[in-house]
């Protein structure tokens, strides 16, 4: 299914924070930013902190991935420039998995990984589990990239899957 609406896809484990409210939601000109993390949804407390960090006149919606589904189905965000941050690969896999077409996902901060990783950029480690979700995403389509600030280049980092 589309997600009409939506302008941006990112992973960033912090979700709504000074890089994403100060350089990434007016750079893309985002009406919403929007969380998807099943944790979060349900946290007063992280909720409200990201509501701090939004920039005024930005609608910010943090749900779970089954209302995301659900609102994306409906199309509830048609009209709006929505701007996704997912916590984890987990949860943009879980909206990928779910039918909701990604046409590309930025990797912008993945580092609370510990363990066996893959290093895809400087600010992006990978376990085994998320490398396999990205690789089924970056098969049936998706581009898969790496970027932390918008003024930094884009890296396709698909290669560095296998």
């Amino acid at each position: 299914m589309k997600a009409l609406g939506f302008i941006g896809f990112r992973v960033d484990d912090r979700m709504i924070h000074g890089i994403v409210a100060t350089q990434w939601v007016p750079n893309l000109k985002a009406t919403r930013a929007m969380v998807i993390d099943d944790e979060a949804s349900t946290n007063d407390i992280m909720r409200s902190s990201m509501k701090m960090a939004t920039p005024a006149g930005v609608a910010l919606s943090v749900i779970d991935h089954t209302k995301a589904v659900t609102n994306i189905g409906n199309n509830k965000y048609a009209n709006q420039r929505v701007f996704c941050v997912f916590k984890t690969v987990e949860a943009a896999y879980e909206l990928f998995k779910a039918g909701v077409e990604i046409p590309h996902l930025n990797l912008g901060d993945v580092t609370q990984n510990t363990g066996e990783t893959t290093v895809l950029a400087k600010t992006v480690r990978v376990n085994p589990k998320e490398k396999e979700m990205l690789k089924e995403m970056r098969d049936a389509g998706v581009k898969i990239t790496a970027q932390f600030t918008p003024s930094d280049s884009e890296a396709d980092v698909s290669k560095l899957l296998d």
